[in-house]
């Protein structure tokens, strides 16, 4: 499941997303256009790719665009609203000595656990609060970044493919509404947090 799709449930939000990418494809002749649940992305020769995630659209597209884009403060619109969260938040413990739910021996084990945090079954019921007992660079607290959605989000999502985020790991806060924030996480190249919160 694509991290990021309670965020583009509605024409709008998927239109941003459509703006917000073509902003970082260098390529001329490259279109995308926001469709029924998800979009369309038309090369320079006409091709087309159906895409249904931001996952999917972002990798269509940035054989045409620059390795990593740069950041820029810019919005293209807005974010839909995401459902009520449920799921629960949950810290990963490196522990020796440790038994328990979400508490490992060591830190590939650890890493383990953090890829299982981002694919389905776990991302539909857990999401990642924190890191203990890991001294790599990816156990460490994020760099934090703050940006308008979508195209902070599309950014992020790219420079994640692009493996940017592979060995450290990074956070990513929007304003989505009055009172409410995007909240992303990304550790080791994996998404183990999305989620929107009361905005501090």
């Amino acid at each position: 499941m694509d991290w990021s799709r309670r965020w583009f449930t509605d024409l709008a939000a998927r239109s941003a997303a459509a703006t917000a990418v073509t902003r970082l494809v260098a390529r001329p002749g490259v279109r995308v256009v926001a469709a029924s649940g998800g979009w369309v992305v038309i090369g320079p020769t006409g091709a087309t790719t159906m895409c249904g995630g931001l996952g999917e659209l972002v990798a269509a597209v940035r054989p045409w665009g620059p390795a990593v884009p740069e950041f820029a403060a810019e919005s293209s619109g807005r974010l839909s609203v995401a459902p009520r969260e449920a799921r629960e938040g949950v810290v990963l413990r490196v522990d020796p000595a440790g038994n328990g739910p979400f508490i490992v021996p060591d830190e590939e084990s650890g890493l383990r656990v953090l890829g299982e945090l981002a694919a389905m079954p776990w991302s539909l019921r857990y999401y990642l609060l924190g890191v203990t007992g890991v001294t790599a660079a990816w156990g460490l607290a994020g760099e934090p970044l703050t940006g308008p959605a979508p195209d902070a989000v599309v950014w992020l999502e790219w420079a994640r493919q692009a493996g940017e985020f592979d060995a450290g790991a990074v956070t990513l806060t929007c304003r989505l509404g009055e009172g409410s924030v995007l909240d992303v996480e990304i550790r080791a190249g994996h998404v183990v947090r999305a989620r929107e919160k009361v905005a501090a």
